[in-house]
């Protein structure tokens, strides 16, 4: 290949019948031969050619559209050919209008899916132009873009890698919705800004914004200030205060804005919450071919701010009091204060630290609370543990195996069927990751001071212990509320999650609620006017649909507390 063709990244098209590969590549070339090198072969073994020559070329490859899923040249299929070469390309089975009533097809599609081998199926064009057919191809590119991290990249963390606030920063961009970029502080290009800026590196962490200042280790408030967020606090009493910007915080945002109510989301760390974390959520209604956590939260934040709900970026919620008329709510950092005539709790919950001891001097840079999809691609070549059995450790572990060397699942119980989805067990195993049963991480150590190597694991049942290699481990376990700073007035349970509803008078008695005889309403707490929505609530579902539907419907209770005359 040469060189000179290899800047533009690659999009493939593999079809034995010439028409049918035509079809294809006319419409590709029309559209997009300007940003993209369009290749194309007659058969998967050519196919398999190509990419190995593109790899060793240097060059990239976005996209692999092909009508023949059979195994070649050592593969299951040219997808996973082009998988182990470009971990980041999308893949899409062509098939003809209508062959989705085809049970072979429909069978083909399903399994390709369930065995990570497709991202989904693409319809071979039957007019000029079909915009069906890009919308596919560009909804692929776009999910390929940023993935490599190919969109405009206004931002730049230089940082130690082994040092948390690294990580920390390059997170909360990402799910702020903020391309960026990292570089080492003794990379070429780090030092050649560094230098045009005149500042130099003295041990923490700095950020070049996309106007070209250099902030120095920037807090989480200026961060979000500098790429357009706004941290402020408005004078006077809002209608409703929603206390977290996860999925059911964002869905009441929306649906109190929509219906007129002066909406404020008090938000201390990123738009999504855990589910803005997600590399993809498959089984979110409404998206066939799956959403990735943070993309579903940046869309429900833009649609509730072009509602009218404001946004108090990075401002945590501390206190709340009881007053006449309302609510007063004490906020983080600078101890102000926001009044409100009612107030949703969506704060979810947070993950338990695990009490081995080796784990802590790692925690944020080899260790992570979460499924962190941010850290996916610099886990290339090492091998890695996700600590859980629920579906969040599951889309970590699948994201993950794009790029690890190996990926292993420590679970406490003998299996994973009555914690996680059927579908995500399915595709773990197809995607080789690994499945550690009846364990616990009980400790870690390293070779190198600040590099995690290894962890020690311990049989539940005979307390052996083992030693398994690990450069990163991911904890998604043991999710509990962080509702502390409640008052007492608001019941909760022993875990800390709050009661709501009818279960407020069978938990506490008739003493327990503060209203008038009726009783609260179903996502109503022991208070009037402060509601519970997602995994704060007791009782709630996880699931990020869940907690959407709570969010959506919470707000006609909140209507009826405030009074007809509130809102539109």
């Amino acid at each position: 290949m040469d060189a000179r063709d290899l800047r533009p990244p690659g999009i493939l098209v593999v079809a034995a019948d010439p028409a049918a590969r035509a079809a294809v590549l006319e419409p590709l070339g029309r559209r997009y031969s300007a940003d993209f090198r369009i290749l194309d072969a007659e058969a998967p073994a050519r196919a398999v050619e190509v990419i190995d020559e593109l790899h060793a070329a240097g060059g990239d490859l976005a996209l692999v559209l092909a009508d023949d899923a059979s195994p070649v040249a050592g593969h299951e299929s040219v997808f996973a050919a082009a998988r182990r070469r470009f971990p980041d390309v999308r893949r899409g089975l062509v098939i003809e209008w209508g062959a989705w009533a085809d049970r072979a097809t429909a069978r083909a599609v399903l399994e390709l899916m369930s065995h990570v081998q497709i991202d989904y199926y693409v319809v071979r064009p039957v007019h000029s132009p079909d915009e069906s057919f890009h919308r596919a191809v560009t909804d692929f590119l776009r999910e390929w873009e940023a993935a490599v991290g190919k969109r405009h990249r206004g931002f730049t963390v230089i940082g130690d890698d082994a040092q948390p606030r690294t990580h920390v920063l390059r997170s909360l961009l990402a799910r702020g919705g903020v391309p960026s970029e990292h570089l080492e502080p003794d990379a070429a290009d780090a030092m050649a800004l560094l230098a045009e800026a005149g500042v130099d590196y003295a041990g923490v962490p700095l950020v070049r914004t996309a106007d070209g200042r250099v902030l120095v280790d920037p807090d989480d408030a200026a961060l979000a200030r500098a790429s357009g967020l706004d941290t402020s606090l408005p004078d006077g009493t809002v209608d409703v205060a929603v206390v977290g910007a996860g999925p059911g915080g964002l869905a009441a945002a929306v649906y109190a804005a929509s219906e007129g109510l002066d909406t404020l989301v008090l938000e201390g760390e990123s738009i999504g919450g855990q589910a803005g974390s997600s590399s993809l959520i498959r089984n979110y209604l409404g998206f066939s071919r799956g959403v990735s956590g943070s993309e579903l939260a940046q869309r429900a934040y833009q649609q509730a701010w072009v509602f009218g709900a404001r946004f108090a970026h990075t401002r945590r919620v501390v206190g709340l009091r009881l007053m006449d008329g309302g609510f007063e709510l004490d906020v983080a950092p600078d101890g102000d204060v926001v009044r409100a005539r009612a107030v949703v709790l969506a704060t979810g919950v947070s993950y338990r630290r695990l009490s081995a001891p080796g784990l802590q001097p790692f925690v944020g840079a080899s260790v992570f609370y979460g499924a962190s999809s941010v850290e996916a691609r610099a886990q290339s070549g090492r091998d890695v543990l996700v600590v859980g059995g629920g579906n969040s450790a599951g889309q970590a572990a699948l994201h993950l195996a794009r790029y690890a060397r190996s990926v292993s699942l420590v679970v406490r119980s003998d299996s994973l069927a009555a914690s996680m989805s059927r579908y995500l067990i399915d595709q773990l195993d197809a995607a080789g990751v690994g499945l550690v049963t009846g364990s616990r991480v009980v400790d870690a150590g390293a070779a190198e001071a600040d590099r995690l190597d290894h962890v020690v694991l311990e049989r539940v049942d005979s307390g052996e212990r083992v030693e398994v290699p690990a450069a990163a481990v991911f904890i998604t376990i043991g999710a509990r509320p962080h509702t502390e700073w409640l008052p007492p007035e608001v019941l909760r349970d022993r875990w800390g999650s709050v009661i709501t509803g009818p279960e407020v008078l069978a938990e506490g008695g008739r003493r327990a609620w503060l209203g008038d005889e009726g009783g609260p309403s179903p996502l109503e707490s022991s208070v009037p006017g402060c509601f519970a929505v997602g995994d704060v609530r007791r009782g709630s579902v996880k699931r990020v649909a869940s907690a959407v539907g709570e969010g959506s419907v919470v707000v006609s209770s909140v209507h009826a507390h405030l009074g007809p005359h509130v809102g539109g």
